[in-house]
């Protein structure tokens, strides 16, 4: 009896030990107090333990899960943009790697460059150093002695390499750059960020992470750029070496939100005007900031708080000086343009050509391209509105590509309007998709002279006069007929629409063919005739098929990629569509041969690309064919171009097709006096090889009698 009552006592005494933390032993005595300042101090301590151990494991899932352990051990590669070259070796930029389905950096594409820590002015370090993170230089990634400071005020307790991270290696996880949103989400970055931080540090220095944070800094605002040189070259027109303290501090105090930065011309006059005085106390915050750690005097506080920024989006009217330096108002600037960098125009096409050749653009680090540094800084200024089309009204763009004939793509550039971006739907020379016009009637007439009958050559007559397309009357551009017989040559030189629609009757299944194998797309909606041009196809399209008349008939399709390399300057395999034949090599120079009648004979339609009386002295009258091509509702103006060596397109109009093209820029035929650029590249080849079968009748040249070319089958 007395063991079972000695059993059941010692059982209660185990189920009940864990109410009882104070157990009675001759070595610990029961508190006479619950809450001492001992036990206190040791729950705390125990409670933060736990917390911190806690926030550890949750950041080292988080990196886990996202495989962020991995990328930061590579931060640097995969952050070292991408270095171009053009073909003689000249540098052109380089191309930040971004967001590319799921291979590369979460962070979506931006317009941006990267410099090193020495192109970036002292002023701006420090401005951006006091201001985001002042004990950068002596902490490990993480600065415990600002948590407290920043839970108890609320202020952001994140240090430069934390935002690093979440700029780069976590966007698009967890809160950041998704669309989601809780409490959670936030806890879970920030550990994260708390657990990978200290390895950065250690893995590539403060200097080197210093380099990443500025070159990678989220402004978004500012016509979805990032980085310092982005931003000095959008907000101010200058390099970032020349970045004073005033501009520095402006800056620096968008970052919070640098959204506020954008204003538009409808936004009204309060409201801009209370946008740009926030962004002044930023301004003069950042400066106080830098004033109380003693980085700069109070005269140098003095000297930067009074200088009137004008930044090149804004119109600011300030009045008083010095100290009292006040804004009355401010509004978007009617006169700002931001043109692109040249490599903005082609990172995507750069980028698509790497995948498409098998290669990580990640994996990058130097491509050389098949771009003339000096061709297409020409064809950027006249495309920019300096050239020959001049200034054109709001809503009407310009694309415009050189290649040479066997596909290398030598210049492309294209207006993008107000707000420059590198959405790829902007550069129209790659991507515009609009009607072909009357450009298309080259490609219909070689389609007819290879069809191996030999029915129809260059003096193969047809009637100008009234003709039909089923119920469709067809006019000429000049609104006549001529009414007599005119040749093929004549026809293509006036661009008549007549004879076009009577050389396609018949013929309109082979032609559909050939545009589809030169990359045209067919538009459903337009029941025309498609030797009227109602395929649709883009600049660089254009040009690389024009090419295939100066290349023996073989079509190249366009490319930038002439070399690439990977680390360590290792050249990296390139694999590429090959060319393929388009048109028999008689068609082909007959085509040409007839296309330089448009610009050579007393009826052609574009006679001022003749050579002037200095280019025949310098030797640039090499051989040069063109053709206009212009919609019926003017929405679009085309011009393409070829030489024994280059082939060029252009293209003018409202890419919505809403708008008609000015009447300055139709009648005076803009697009084609950008061809004239042809001209003055330097050739390699002056003259296009006569094939055998062409003959020479009266300085035309047509196949010889018996002889009946045929096409090959278009590529598929």
């Amino acid at each position: 009896m007395t063991r079972s009552r000695s059993g059941r006592n010692s059982l209660r005494q185990r189920l009940t030990f864990w109410r009882n933390p104070w157990p009675r032993t001759p070595f610990v005595q029961r508190p006479k107090s619950r809450w001492t300042l001992r036990r206190v101090v040791r729950a705390g301590l125990a409670t933060v333990g736990v917390l911190t151990l806690g926030m550890m494991a949750l950041g080292v899932a988080g990196a886990w899960s996202t495989g962020s352990f991995t990328r930061v051990w590579n931060l640097r590669s995969e952050l070292r943009p991408i270095e171009v070259q053009d073909r003689r070796g000249q540098p052109l930029g380089v191309i930040d790697h971004c967001r590319e389905g799921q291979t590369t950096n979460a962070v979506p594409c931006r317009e941006s460059l990267s410099v090193p820590l020495t192109g970036v002015s002292q002023a701006f370090l420090l401005a951006y150093v006091a201001k985001e993170d002042v004990r950068f230089f002596s902490h490990s990634g993480v600065d415990l002695g600002r948590l407290p400071r920043a839970l108890l005020s609320g202020a952001g307790g994140s240090t430069l390499t934390m935002q690093l991270l979440k700029n780069n290696v976590l966007a698009g996880h967890f809160d950041y750059d998704t669309q989601r949103r809780g409490l959670g989400l936030v806890m879970a970055r920030k550990a994260t960020e708390f657990v990978l931080a200290p390895l950065v540090t250690l893995r590539y220095g403060r200097p080197e992470v210093l380099a990443m944070s500025v070159n990678s800094l989220p402004w978004i605002g500012i016509g979805q750029r990032k980085g310092v040189y982005d931003a000095a070259r959008a907000v101010f027109g200058v390099d970032p070496a020349d970045l004073n303290l005033a501009q520095s501090a402006f800056l620096v105090g968008l970052l919070p939100a640098p959204g506020r930065y954008l204003v538009a011309a409808d936004t009204p006059p309060e409201t801009a005007t209370a946008r740009f005085r926030w962004m002044r106390s930023q301004q003069l915050l950042t400066l106080r900031i830098l004033r109380s750690h003693g980085l700069i005097s109070e005269n140098d506080y003095l000297a930067a708080a009074s200088v009137p920024l004008q930044p090149r989006l804004w119109r600011t009217e300030y009045a008083g000086g010095g100290g009292d330096l006040r804004i009355v108002s401010a509004a978007r600037n009617p006169d700002y343009r931001n043109d692109p960098e040249p490599v903005w125009a082609m990172q995507e096409l750069v980028r698509r050509e790497l995948r498409a050749a098998g290669l990580n653009p990640s994996k990058v680090s130097r491509v050389v391209l098949t771009i003339d540094a000096r061709a297409q800084a020409e064809l950027s200024r006249r495309v920019s509105g300096e050239g020959a089309t001049g200034a054109r009204p709001p809503g009407i763009a310009e694309g415009a590509a050189v290649v040479d004939v066997r596909g290398g793509i030598v210049a492309l550039a294209s207006s993008t309007g107000g707000n420059q971006s590198s959405d790829a739907g902007r550069q129209w020379a790659a991507y515009a998709q609009r009607p072909v016009a009357s450009t298309v009637k080259p490609l219909l007439y070689a389609t007819a002279f290879g069809t191996g009958d030999g029915d129809l050559n260059q003096f193969s007559t047809f009637t100008d006069q009234a003709t039909r397309y089923g119920s469709q009357a067809i006019r000429n551009n000049s609104g006549t007929f001529l009414g007599r017989a005119v040749t093929v040559r004549e026809a293509n030189a006036r661009s008549l629409n007549t004879v076009a629609v009577q050389v396609g009757t018949g013929r309109e299944a082979a032609l559909r063919k050939v545009l589809a194998g030169v990359n045209y797309q067919e538009d459903s909606a337009n029941r025309s005739s498609p030797a009227l041009g109602t395929f649709r196809a883009s600049p660089l399209t254009v040009a690389a098929a024009y090419g295939s008349f100066a290349n023996g008939g073989t079509l190249c399709q366009p490319h930038l990629l002439a070399e690439v390399y990977g680390a360590n300057d290792r050249p990296l395999p390139l694999r590429r569509r090959d060319c393929q034949p388009l048109w028999d090599p008689v068609v082909a120079y007959e085509t040409f041969d007839m296309l330089t009648g448009a610009v050579d004979d007393s009826a052609g339609h574009v006679q001022f690309l003749r050579p002037s009386f200095f280019q025949r002295l310098n030797g640039q009258n090499m051989p040069l064919g063109a053709k206009s091509g212009t919609t019926d509702d003017i929405n679009d103006t085309w011009c393409a171009g070829v030489t024994p060596q280059y082939a060029m397109a252009v293209w003018i109009g409202d890419p919505d097709g809403r708008q008609s093209v000015p009447v300055g820029l139709y009648r005076e035929q803009a697009a084609c006096r950008e061809i004239a650029l042809l001209r003055e590249l330097p050739h390699d080849i002056k003259n296009v090889e006569v094939p055998p079968g062409i003959t020479q009748v009266g300085g035309v040249a047509v196949p010889i009698p018996g002889l009946n070319p045929r096409n090959p089958v278009p590529p598929g």
